[in-house]
């Protein structure tokens, strides 16, 4: 039996071998050196170009101080966030992706499954650590435009530490793969890590996450006992590797599907059909019923309706919402004292909780057809639905400022946060209504008569669009931490900034109510225009005759 279990394993790895030499041989080398050449020279470029724009100015001592005591326990909070994100993904069936072939008969064959299942895993958590060694290099180089010293040792313990933190993510998703944990048993875990991580932060416990942070500033001081964060993390990964076996074939052929349908869904731009994706592949469904029912039937049936449509959000999607916004709130903060690079933080985490606040208006757009027996005219439709929307973001931004006023306990940060909330929060609410409302790019329409490069650029924009919103709606705690560095009140600049902002919010709820009426008078204007051309194409050759 084990003979033949080893005969088994010995083809598969000459048929790896050979489907491998087989893409090498279809791969035209000169393209790929040339695009790794170029992605890896202009994103260099943007990077240095971008840290040295920002131009943060070198913290106080007593700054220096804050970032050597809370520094190591911060970045190991997001350690410990990423080994419950690892937890909960592995209690699902992750993190593994398998081709479905693999899972049918692979799996299923008189092969060892951890034979089987190690070439993917090691790729797995080779790329794994290699996105998080960049991910760590570009934070080291935003570090060391503040905090000063060698570019190239915050580089390398950038790289260090981010990829440790991909590697317990991995490892972490494994060894609950493995074991096939239950998934409240790894969400249980997991909110053992974070409040571990939290209560370190707070100066409370030591947590065994805090060595990973550490790592990332050497720079500052070494530690050798950081190393034992390092040795600890590889021997995760080892355990989770050694589980192989007890992947299930069930989570993992539902998973292999779900995965390639959301690479398909990312490949034609659908973010809707992605975020619905996500989570069916995270569990993520919402309740049978609502927490609560609202009394009252008649006028404000749309209200009630998204009402509702909220109210079934499962405990752990609004425990996001909550977390989106704290999050949104530290980087703010973080952003009014110099650290001018967390404003995309702010932004991103503003855009996500919008996307989960919209979830009415996305509902109605996704069934569109059952608005025609509706006498209402569309885009007043989709207005009122973007009632309730505004108010989760309104009520997430709220959380978000508590979060900054804990932090800074001072009467000008309430009075910065009284003001600047809502311009945040409703910027990445009108960001993810734009997303959600412009659906996939169709290609013979999106690109029709244009050149190939325009039409590129066409898309990128469509793509960049939202997250520019989003991020006009952080940029007031920037003008006002401009204003207070040149001497002048921050409150008024924020508040005219606000303004701005607001407007820009605006606008985007005029266009969710006018977009359909002016796409049908542009399509209508074109129609007539080609119509008049023909006909005088027709007159001009009737006289020529």
């Amino acid at each position: 039996m084990a003979d033949q279990l080893s005969a088994g394993a010995a083809t598969l790895r000459s048929l790896r071998g050979q489907r491998r030499r087989n893409r090498l041989r279809d791969l035209d080398w000169f393209e790929a050196a040339y695009r790794a050449y170029l992605t890896g020279i202009v994103g260099l470029v943007v990077i240095l170009v971008v840290s040295s724009w920002l131009g943060d100015s070198t913290p106080s001592p007593e700054g220096f101080a804050d970032v050597l005591d809370h520094g190591p326990a911060a970045i190991g909070l997001l350690a410990a966030f990423a080994i419950a994100l690892g937890l909960r993904s592995g209690s699902r069936g992750g993190p593994l992706a398998v081709e479905p072939a693999e899972v049918r008969y692979t799996l299923l064959s008189p092969v060892d499954r951890r034979a089987a299942l190690l070439g993917p895993a090691l790729r797995q958590v080779r790329f794994a650590a290699f996105l998080g060694a960049v991910v760590g290099v570009i934070g080291g180089i935003l570090a060391w435009r503040r905090l000063g010293d060698s570019p190239f040792a915050w580089a390398a313990s950038g790289a260090a530490a981010g990829a440790t933190i991909a590697l317990a993510l991995i490892g972490a998703a494994l060894v609950a793969s493995g074991l096939r944990l239950r998934p409240w048993l790894a969400s249980l875990i997991g909110a053992v890590m974070l409040a571990w991580g939290a209560a370190d932060l707070a100066g409370r416990v030591p947590a065994p996450t805090t060595p990973i942070g550490s790592l990332a500033l050497w720079p500052l001081r070494v530690h050798l006992v950081d190393i034992v964060g390092v040795l600890g993390t590889l021997a995760l990964v080892a355990i989770g590797v050694s589980l192989l076996r007890g992947l299930s074939l069930e989570a993992a052929e539902r998973r292999t599907g779900l995965v390639g349908q959301l690479r398909f869904a990312v490949t034609v731009q659908d973010l809707r059909t992605v975020i619905v994706l996500r989570r069916q592949l995270a569990q993520d469904t919402p309740r049978n019923r609502p927490w609560l029912r609202l009394p009252g039937r008649g006028r404000f049936v749309v209200w009630r309706r998204g009402w509702h449509g909220l109210l079934r959000f499962p405990a752990v999607r609004l425990l996001r919402l909550v977390v989106l916004a704290i999050a949104g709130g530290v980087s703010l903060s973080a952003v009014y004292h110099g650290t001018t690079p967390l404003v995309v933080v702010a932004a991103l985490a503003a855009y996500l909780a919008g996307l989960d606040a919209i979830e009415p208006l996305s509902q109605e757009i996704d069934q569109s057809d059952r608005a025609d027996a509706i006498p209402l005219d569309r885009g007043e439709l989709l207005l009122r639905h973007a009632a309730v929307p505004a108010v989760v973001a309104a009520a997430v931004g709220l959380i978000g400022a508590a979060a900054a006023v804990a932090l800074n306990r001072t009467v000008e940060s309430v009075e910065l946060a009284a003001i600047l909330f809502l311009p945040a929060a409703w910027c990445g609410a009108a960001g993810a209504i734009i997303s959600t409302a412009m659906a996939a790019p169709e290609p013979f329409k999106d690109g029709q008569l244009l050149p190939p490069e325009v039409a590129g650029m066409k898309l990128a924009f469509r793509t960049a669009w939202p997250l520019i919103v989003a991020l006009i709606g952080t940029l007031p705690v920037v003008a006002a931490r401009r204003s207070n560095i040149n001497g002048n009140p921050p409150v008024p600049v924020a508040a005219q900034a606000a303004v701005g902002a607001l407007l820009v919010a605006c606008f985007i709820a005029a266009w969710l109510k006018f977009r359909e009426p002016a796409r049908a008078w542009w399509k209508n204007f074109q129609e007539e225009g080609q119509q008049a051309a023909k006909e005088r194409q027709a007159a001009k050759q009737g006289s020529t005759r």
